[in-house]
């Protein structure tokens, strides 16, 4: 039986095996999962965007958030939020801007691979088909620089970098339109790029989830039915397993353990007014968790619906987890937390 309880007002952004991490605006807080307790443990301050992340509306107008966070091991920790990547190292307070985004509000994540190398791609718009970059940290953050270019026309953005616990490498997805939409991976560190797939929505993904003999990922399309659907790793056909209400944005795994939220982004394919949490404790057989409506003011300028998802430290063995509703009816801004989901397969 899942239990339901919410934490309001506070976004979740991370759990480890003892704690998980917050925000409400640019400010962070940690709780320990085995209480309510909670304690103030940093802030960004980068000027108008402070500001206007405290107030509900000029956040999700804006977009000042803190999107990701990530603790690394040598103990720094990592923020995206708006126009930067954000860094403190061990005992400081604060967090200082060490990249300043100039195409696009933000990246869509920050992997890191192996060897500690830290990744990010390009996600702006992109009209007018201009080169796409892929940057690199050697330094946990703290300079950054160019590793890989797509050429102009190639493609329109990167969706994401993520890394492969089975094979070390890493994989990316790019968007969005016809001959845009790549899943491809490289062996080292993107001296080369090998692309499995490049094509039209079919491929047009924002989350991989790995397993030892496949790789789940769900499509991420105004234009078509949305599916979550898996490909063999050795023969590498592609197959159906869920289709969905909406396309697919936000995605965590933990081991065999994976959960989705699809978007609330109508179209003439896509009617429904919900988001829906979609789980697996396989990565092949999918249901339904939660869902919610979309609230009333304008997805357009205040964003869609849609359930932000933490991700969780590798080893994560509890039995919470979390979602934070965005633009949704009855649970905006706050984190919805679900007990008793068994991860075993």
């Amino acid at each position: 039986m899942k239990q339901i309880r919410f934490i309001e007002n506070k976004k979740i952004l991370w759990v480890d095996r003892d704690r998980a991490v917050f925000a409400r605006g640019y400010i962070l807080y940690s709780s320990p999962l085995s209480n309510s307790g909670w304690k103030r443990i940093g802030v960004i301050t980068d000027g108008i965007n402070s500001f206007l992340s405290h107030f509900s509306l000029t956040r999700r107008f804006t977009r000042a958030e803190i999107t990701r966070y990530y603790s690394l091991g040598d103990g720094t920790e990592l923020c995206i939020a708006r126009k930067g990547i954000f860094r403190r190292d061990k005992g400081e307070k604060r967090f200082k801007k060490t990249f300043n985004v100039l195409r696009g509000s933000r990246p869509m994540n920050i992997c890191e691979g192996i060897d500690g190398t830290l990744y990010f791609g390009e996600y702006f718009a992109n009209m007018e088909k201009l080169p796409v970059h892929i940057y690199k940290s050697a330094d946990s953050g703290r300079s950054w620089e160019v590793v890989y270019t797509f050429p102009k026309g190639s493609i329109n953005h990167i969706h994401g970098i993520f890394f492969d616990p089975y094979t070390q490498w890493l994989w990316l997805a790019t968007g969005d339109r016809e001959n845009e939409c790549v899943i491809g991976y490289t062996k080292d560190g993107f001296k080369t790029l090998n692309e499995v797939f490049r094509g039209g929505q079919e491929y047009r993904t924002c989350v991989l989830f790995f397993y030892r003999d496949f790789i789940v990922f769900g499509t991420d399309s105004q234009y078509i039915k949305n599916t979550i659907k898996r490909f063999d790793r050795a023969s590498q056909t592609v197959e159906d397993l869920q289709p969905v209400q909406g396309p697919i944005i936000k995605g965590t795994q933990i081991g065999d353990f994976a959960m989705v939220s699809t978007d609330v982004e109508p179209s003439d394919v896509n009617k429904d007014n919900k988001a829906y949490i979609w789980f697996s404790k396989n990565g092949v057989h999918w249901e339904t968790l939660y869902s919610a409506e979309k609230d009333w003011l304008n997805p357009t300028l205040f964003q869609f619906g849609v359930f932000d998802l933490p991700q969780y430290e590798s080893g994560y063995s509890g039995n919470k987890f979390f979602a934070t509703g965005k633009a949704l009816k009855g649970c905006g801004g706050d984190t919805i937390v679900f007990e008793d989901i068994c991860t075993n397969n």
